[in-house]
C-alpha cells in the first residue's frame, strides 16, 4: 500500500542502540504523519528487539495523514542465537568493529534487496534516509538512482569536529601529542577531553564505528541533505560557519516533536 503522495521515504538505523533508533523512528513518525509512507528499516536482530514492545510492527500503521511500517535485512548474524540476548547484553558481546564490517558486506546487499523487493511490492523507494553509522546506503542509493539524505543525531558542533577531522583542516590530539588543543571555527579552543574522545581519541576503542562515521564524509556528496538534531537559536554561529561546506538543515530537537495522531509505535528494545 502506497501514500496518497505517491512518495515512499526508507529510512536506515545502525548500529542497535536506543540513541540511534529513537530519533530516526521520531523523524519517521513526522514525515508519515505528514501524509507519507515512511518505512522504517533495520537489521532483523534489531526487529526482533523491538517486537517485544511493540505489537505494530508486523503491520501498516496509520500516523497522522500517513502510514509507517517495518522492513528488516539481514546483516549475516544467526538470529535465533542471539534473539535471547537483551540489548545491553548483546552490545557488550559482541566484537563492535567486526560488527560494523559484516554490515558494510553482508548487510550492504541484503539492503539492497530489500529496496529491490519494495519496487516489486507496488511501493517504490522515493527517498533514503540513512544514519551516520551506515555510510553504505549512500552508495546502495546511488547505485539505485534514489535520492537520499541523512540524519546526524547530535549536535553542528560535534558535526563540526567529524567534519574538519575527516578533511584535516584542524589539528586533533595524537598518540604523540595527546594534550594537543583542537581550533574549530565559531568555537572557543577545546581541550582534548572537551571533543568527542569516544571517537576522536587516539587512544578510542571503537576505531569500527569511528571510522563508519568518518565514512560517511567521505559520501556526504552523494547526499541532498544533512537533517541535524539541533536548533538554529542553539548553534547560529557554527551553522553559519558550516554552511557552506556541507548542505545541513536543523531539524530538532526531535525529541520535543508534536505528538502525531494514532502513533503508538516505540523504539524500545
Amino acid at each position: 500500500m502506497g501514500s496518497k503522495s505517491g512518495v515512499h521515504v526508507l529510512v536506515v538505523s545502525f548500529p542497535p542502540s536506543q540513541g540511534n533508533v529513537n530519533p530516526l523512528l521520531r523523524l519517521a513518525k513526522c514525515l508519515a504523519s505528514k501524509g507519507l509512507l515512511v518505512t522504517f528499516s533495520t537489521t532483523e536482530l534489531i526487529g526482533q528487539m523491538m517486537q517485544k514492545y511493540n505489537s505494530c510492527i508486523n503491520t501498516t500503521t496509520t500516523v497522522g495523514d500517513g502510514q509507517l511500517r517495518f522492513d528488516f535485512f539481514s546483516d549475516g548474524s544467526n538470529v535465533d542465537e542471539l534473539k535471547c540476548y537483551e540489548l545491553d547484553a548483546f552490545m557488550q558481546s559482541i566484537d563492535k568493529n567486526a560488527l560494523m564490517h559484516q554490515m558494510e558486506t553482508v548487510g550492504k546487499d541484503s539492503f539492497t534487496h530489500l529496496i529491490n523487493k519494495q519496487a516489486q511490492e507496488g511501493r517504490p523507494v522515493s527517498c533514503i534516509i540513512s544514519n551516520t553509522f551506515t555510510p553504505w546506503a549512500l552508495d546502495v542509493a546511488a547505485e539505485l538512482g534514489i535520492p537520499s539524505a541523512v540524519l546526524w543525531i547530535e549536535s553542528f558542533a560535534v558535526y563540526s569536529a567529524y567534519y574538519h577531522n575527516f578533511h584535516g583542516s584542524a589539528s586533533f590530539p595524537t598518540i604523540a601529542r595527546p594534550d594537543l588543543p583542537v581550533h574549530l571555527p565559531s568555537m572557543p579552543v577545546l581541550n582534548p577531553d572537551e571533543i568527542p574522545s569516544f571517537f576522536l581519541h587516539p587512544s578510542s576503542p571503537y576505531l569500527g564505528l569511528r571510522d563508519a562515521i568518518l565514512g560517511q564524509f567521505k559520501n556526504l556528496s552523494k547526499a541532498f541533505c544533512v537533517f541535524v538534531d539541533s536548533f538554529e537559536e542553539l548553534e547560529h554561529e557554527i551553522i553559519e560557519s558550516m554552511s557552506n561546506l556541507s548542505p545541513l538543515k536543523p531539524i530538532g530537537p526531535l525529541f520535543k516533536s508534536p505528538q502525531v495522531a494514532n502513533s503508538s509505535v516505540r523504539g524500545d528494545m
